[in-house]
């Protein structure tokens, strides 16, 4: 047939398969309706998003939140996802029945470095990883750590000194991310790096391909995660991964020829020593495998990084435009060190009014501004009526709870008294 009622074929099959999937990409919209839910409106393919990508994610949610409530649906792409901002409703996702929400988003990149770490773990596999890695976040082992940390800040100091001697305006999250990625690089894999003034050093280069900005890959992957599977589409430059793996396997051959006491106790030491013990052990549980060490170390800069980086330069914001706050910080750390020239741990955790200075710094901008699970039935949420089915993803907007005022009066005020 060369028509069908006077329209060609070659017209019609186009129409079709753009209606086709235009029905496809449109399929789950008014879902959050027809459960009596409000929803935020969604458009094709990019969902409630809309073409809005870039802006404040947590001041998109904050809008939300003012405008349906508490409980309210959204639209990733296709996907329908439940924000849920009730804190009694939260308690039990979050705590009381963690159990049934032990997943979280489910990504994968086709990357076998990044698809193995804890973060993107769920079920048995993240239960037996999380109980492998925990006794390494032992009081204890992270006291450890503080000497490779404290010297990172001693680096950072000289920087600041150096800078300021210059009489010259600097940008401070230059500065503190460097700081951050220097502590991470050393308490990771044991490299020492000065990543401010060594922009050269191939480390820095491949840590900086892992904690870009959101790229096209990342959209991808949270818009159309079917897609990104059948693609295998990895979230960075697979020979990234592989240069992970070769500097580890160069530092790990490096080690087997040092005395127990010669050996770095940072978080890659950690792990292999968490590696030989579970090896040794016949319980049939999961083993740490080598790609497992890699993986964990390098998921430290992906969520570490920015968080650290950004958090100290609002911190930093905030005493130089409030002195008063600044002024009592000041004289607290000065009485409690009282000109000691090493800082203990222990010392840190008697610095109360620094705890408030950074819990408030936390709120008031949030540089993770929200929390997803899925749980792995249905289930009913509270005496709302509401049935949460299986899988179904769940956003905790934390940035639009911590500038809500029945919980934090005037929450656009920095207060650390609060």
């Amino acid at each position: 047939m060369a028509d069908f009622y006077g329209i060609p074929f070659y017209i019609i099959f186009p129409v079709m398969i753009f209606v086709s999937f235009y029905l496809y990409v449109t399929r789950n919209f008014g879902y959050w309706k027809r459960l009596g839910i409000p929803e935020v409106t969604p458009m094709p393919f990019t969902g409630s998003f809309k073409f809005d990508f870039y802006s404040h994610h947590g001041k998109r949610e904050q809008k939300w939140y003012k405008k349906y409530g508490k409980i309210f649906g959204i639209y990733e792409g296709a996907a329908p996802v439940l924000v849920i901002a009730d804190p009694h409703l939260l308690k039990n996702i979050l705590i009381k029945d963690f159990h049934v929400f032990s997943e979280g988003r489910g990504l994968r990149f086709g990357d076998n470095i990044i698809d193995r770490m804890l973060v993107f773990q769920h079920g048995k596999q993240w239960k037996e990883l999380r109980s492998i890695m925990t006794p390494t976040f032992s009081s204890g082992k992270i006291k450890m750590m503080s000497k490779l940390i404290d010297d990172c800040g001693k680096t950072l100091t000289n920087n600041f000194i150096e800078a300021a001697e210059s009489k010259k305006e600097i940008d401070v999250t230059k500065y503190f991310g460097a700081y951050a990625m220097d502590v991470i690089a050393r308490c990771s894999f044991g490299i020492q790096l000065d990543s401010r003034k060594d922009l050269n050093n191939p480390f820095l280069k491949a840590v900086r391909q892992t904690i870009r900005p959101m790229s096209w890959r990342t959209l991808i992957a949270v818009l159309f995660p079917g897609l990104a599977k059948i693609l295998r589409l990895s979230l960075f430059d697979p020979r990234t991964s592989l240069f992970f793996k070769d500097v580890a396997m160069q530092i790990i051959n490096e080690r087997k020829h040092l005395n127990e006491d010669e050996k770095p106790q940072d978080f890659l030491q950690l792990l292999l020593e968490a590696e030989k013990e579970d090896s040794n052990s016949k319980n049939g549980k999961k083993t740490l495998e080598l790609d497992d060490v890699i993986s964990q170390c390098v998921m430290f800069f992906m969520v570490g990084y920015f968080t650290t980086a950004a958090t100290l330069s609002f911190v930093a914001h905030q005493l130089a435009i409030k002195p008063k706050i600044q002024e009592k910080l000041i004289k607290e750390i000065d009485e409690v060190l009282k000109g000691k020239e090493k800082i203990h741990v222990d010392d840190v955790t008697e610095l109360k009014y620094l705890d408030a200075v950074l819990q408030e710094t936390l709120r008031y901008y949030t540089p993770a501004a929200r929390l997803e699970r899925r749980p792995v039935e249905d289930y009913k949420l509270g005496d709302t009526g509401i049935i949460i089915p299986k899988s179904t993803l769940i956003n905790v907007p934390i940035y639009a709870l911590n500038h809500d005022p029945q919980y934090f009066p005037e929450p656009d005020k920095f207060d650390p008294e609060r």
